[in-house]
């Protein structure tokens, strides 16, 4: 009988044991699951910044080809008294879109190689005015003269004995707008795009 309780003694402790050892494998996986979520929400954080930045570079294309419809419609002009650039409507507001000085007429950048990245260097306009590192978008813009085919459609009705003509033709600039965009967290998203204007058509200038 001794030798029995003597067995049952030396297992008291067994449920100990084991309890501590269930909770340091809980607090493993306690550990484990943290740091995976931690992970998962740094990654669902980064893309939606990316994605911000894609739109805004995306958005910032259609305001890159009203802007270029107002430099085309300014045709001849200087910079502002200070010498320098120009905001796109002259305030002082902080949204402005703002023209390089040695890019005002960037309308005339015609070539025939590839449109230059835009960066903080190489621009010929950005929007907002920013101060360091903040978040805004620079553009660069650049075209060549493309002749528009004429076309004639002859169009008679016989029986009346009468019919008509029409031929049409013309020029249009045909620019590659690209978008940098500049976001938060060092996000960066850069847009192409093509733009065609028909000449002859061109709207008021907005400069001041």
């Amino acid at each position: 009988m001794s030798g029995k309780q003597n067995m049952h003694r030396n297992e008291e402790g067994f449920v100990l044991i084991a309890a501590l050892l269930i909770m340091l494998v809980l607090t493993v996986i306690g550990i484990a699951a943290n740091r995976n979520t931690s992970t998962e929400l740094g990654i669902a954080g980064n893309d939606r910044t990316h994605k911000e930045t894609f739109y805004e570079a995306d958005g910032g294309t259609e305001l890159a080809s009203e802007v270029l419809e107002q430099n085309i419609a300014c045709l001849q002009f200087g910079p502002d008294g200070a010498g320098q650039g120009r905001t796109m409507d002259g305030t002082t507001d902080p949204y402005d879109i703002y023209v390089d000085n040695d890019s005002l007429g960037f309308w005339r950048n015609f070539s025939t190689t590839p449109t230059a990245i835009p960066s903080d260097t190489t621009r010929d306009f950005y929007y907002p005015v920013y101060n360091a590192d903040d978040p805004h978008t620079n553009f660069k813009a650049s075209g060549s003269t493309k002749l528009t085919t004429g076309s004639a459609i002859q169009m008679a009705a016989g029986y009346e004995g009468r019919g008509k003509g029409i031929g049409v033709g013309g020029a249009t600039l045909v620019y590659d707008i690209n978008a940098q965009r500049l976001g938060k967290n060092n996000s960066e998203s850069v847009i192409c795009v093509k733009y065609r204007h028909t000449i002859g058509q061109e709207g008021d200038c907005y400069y001041d």
